[in-house]
Formats: structure tokens, sequence, C-alpha cells
């Protein structure tokens, strides 16, 4: 009922309604049955509305269209294009999303458009609130025509179903003190993200005592009579590691804060020259790599934006995928929550990898106890979370 009241009522039509049954269920009283007149003008003026609406109806055909993604608690904008296809003029035309899905606001009404002749192009603009972080299919616009009185909207779906993907927050962060160095990458940045010891073949070189046998090119040395060996290419670079915990947080608040961290930190990292290396465990366990032409700050987001709470201890599983990566990295971030012994086991663990380790903690004042680690620990208000982050 609430989907069709939205579709074929205009935002006037809803007020005047909700003031009829006000007047209805007044009237229902045998001493002050006149206030039932209101109820009665309504229906009047929706029926006619209604009739002369069906009369002169045109026939739209357009596209819809939604930003790729947008930030919880933004206000997005769905632009619908529509064309009538009808041999008459079309009047005191809108759009309006059909329907309200949880974790969305309710859509505005478009700015009415006062005539659109046959053949003419309209764009109109449609605008709600990403309260929620997550993915949601929307789509397709209703766009009709509120002729003559502006009660009732009477017109056709445009479009298809769009995908919006809604990111936690981004909060800027300025500086972050983090003792990070160069490491060795075996295989350089082409091999940075993936396992194992292959390296890029970049040309050969005469053959020197110590060289290993395996790296001598065989048959380069047939040709050329002389011993020679592949030569590859090994560098130095930065290379991070962030950790999210998604185990147990005591409430939901601290997982939403804990990823407006990390999406915090891996904007801010994206802008530099390192390698960052993304570790969460949901549903799922997920290993991202990002920059330096590795990947994106987008897929980041994207996981992000639907990850949930692990109810089972992943520590296990993401000890098992940072073991080989552990000693390739310069340093390691983790955003936890307040400390518990599993929590702490599993840090110390990571301490022993030898990069330098840097504890994000979101708990509320409350919740919070002196360092068990010995780590540099940074606590997050999970009601201030954009406060906390500036003092990285």
């Amino acid at each position: 009922m609430r989907r069709w009241l939205r579709r074929y009522l205009s935002a006037g039509g809803r007020v005047l309604w909700v003031a009829a049954a006000i007047s209805f269920v007044a009237g229902l009283d045998p001493f002050r049955g006149q206030l039932a007149g209101l109820f009665l003008m309504a229906f009047s003026l929706t029926l006619g509305n209604l009739l002369v609406g069906a009369l002169l109806r045109v026939r739209l055909k357009g596209d819809c269209r939604l930003p790729a993604r947008a930030v919880a608690g933004s206000e997005v904008k769905m632009m619908v294009v529509a064309t009538n296809v009808s041999r008459r003029s079309g009047y005191d035309l809108e759009a309006t999303l059909h329907r309200v899905i949880p974790g969305l606001t309710a859509g505005r009404e478009s700015v009415r458009v006062d005539c659109l002749d046959p053949g003419e192009t309209a764009r109109f603009e449609v605008s709600f609130w990403a309260l929620r972080r997550g993915t949601y299919l929307l789509g397709p616009a209703y766009v009709g025509s509120t002729y003559p009185l502006g009660i009732v909207r009477l017109g056709n779906f445009v479009g298809s179903v769009q995908r919006l993907l809604v990111t936690p927050r981004i909060h800027p962060i300025h500086h972050i003190r983090l003792q990070s160095g160069m490491r060795h990458q075996p295989g350089g940045v082409p091999q940075a993200s993936q396992t194992g010891e292959s390296m890029e073949f970049v040309g050969v070189r005469d053959y020197r005592q110590g060289d290993s046998p395996r790296k001598i090119h065989w048959k380069l040395w047939a040709r050329r009579g002389v011993p020679v060996v592949r030569e590859y290419s090994q560098e130095y670079f930065s290379r991070i590691g962030i950790i999210l915990d998604t185990f147990a947080p005591p409430r939901p608040a601290h997982f939403e804060a804990a990823l407006e961290c990390v999406a915090s930190l891996a904007s801010f990292l994206d802008r530099s020259d390192s390698i960052v290396d993304f570790f969460a465990a949901g549903p799922e366990l997920y290993l991202l790599s990002m920059g330096r032409s590795l990947g994106s700050l987008e897929r980041v987001l994207e996981v992000l934006a639907c990850l949930q709470p692990c109810l089972k201890s992943p520590y296990q599983g993401l000890e098992g995928q940072l073991q080989a990566l552990l000693p390739r990295l310069s340093a390691v971030m983790v955003v936890t929550y307040s400390s518990s012994p599993e929590r702490i086991s599993f840090l110390r663990r990571i301490q022993l990898g030898g990069a330098p380790l840097r504890v994000v903690a979101v708990a509320a004042p409350s919740e919070r106890v002196g360092d068990a680690l010995g780590v540099d620990v940074s606590w997050v208000d999970p009601a201030n979370v954009a406060f906390d982050m500036e003092q990285l």
C-alpha cells in the first residue's frame, strides 16, 4: 500500500489524504459529522483528477542513471531522462522513486516540468539520502503527470534497475605516525601481488663465479660459446598491511566505526608510493592489494561496503595468509576493538613477524584499558571517528 501511494499520489495528494483520513475518523462521532466533509471533498477531487489525468496520459521512454558509488550519510541524485513518445503534450510531469528501500530515505519528487511536447526530452533529478552502507538495487523511476489538480500522478516506469554501492565514510587524515621503511620484494612491483619467488626477466649477462646454475641460459651459451645467465629485477619499496578485525565487535556502532577507520586509512595510503595489502575475514577471507597499478581503492571500498561481522574467530585463517607476506611488510596496521585474550594473542604473533605494528582500537572512553602489548595504540571513539582520525 505504501509503495502504491508513493507511486500514484503526489506530495500534495498524500498531505490531502492524511487530512482526509483524520477528518473521516473525527466524523465518526455523531455530534461532529460535519468534519467528514473534508474526506468527501478529497475523494471528489482525487476522482476528478484521476479521470482527467487518464484521458490526457502520455507515454514516456528513457533511462535513469545513478552514480557509481556514494558515501554513507551523503545525498544521492538520480538523473532521469524521459522522452514523450505520445502524440499529445504532457503537463505537470515529475519523477520519483516508486518505493522506499531500507537504508535509504524516501526519494523527493523532482522539479516539475510544466509541458513536454511530443518528441521532446526532459531531465528530472530525484534526490535521496544514503543512510547506511551496502549494495542497493534502485529503479526504474516512475515519471507521471499530476495534471490538472496536482493530486494524482499518472505515467509509466522509465529506465531499468541500477546498482548503487554505498561505502563507509572516509575521514581526512593529514599524517600517520608509522615506522615504515623499504623492504626487498622478490620480483619487484610486477610480482608484488603474487606469492612465491618468481621474478621478472629483464635480460642476460656474463656468468660470474657463484651464480646459481639454474639461472644459466643454456641455448644462448650454445650460440655464443661463453656462459651467460638470466638477470631478474629485484626492488626495494614500502609495503603496508592493513588488517581489519571483524570478530565479535562489542556493538554495531563499533564495527561501523572500524570500517570508517579502514576506509580512511586506505584512502590516505592510496595517495602514497606504497603498496597496501588489505586483509579482512567476514563470511569469507579477503586479501586485496592496491597501489602501484596492482589494484584500486574502489575494490577495497566495495568489500568494506558489504562486509559483515564474523561470529567465528578468523584469526587462524588470517595468520595463514599473513605467514608468507609478513617478512615483506614494511609496517602493519590493525584496526580492532578493546582488548581480549584472543586479540592480544593474535597481535603478539603479528609482532613476532618483525614489521613495525600500529594498532587502532575502536572503543568508547569507558571501555579503554592500558596497553598490554607495548605497541603504539591509538584509540578511536565510535561516536567521534572524524576527530580521532585527524589526530592519528
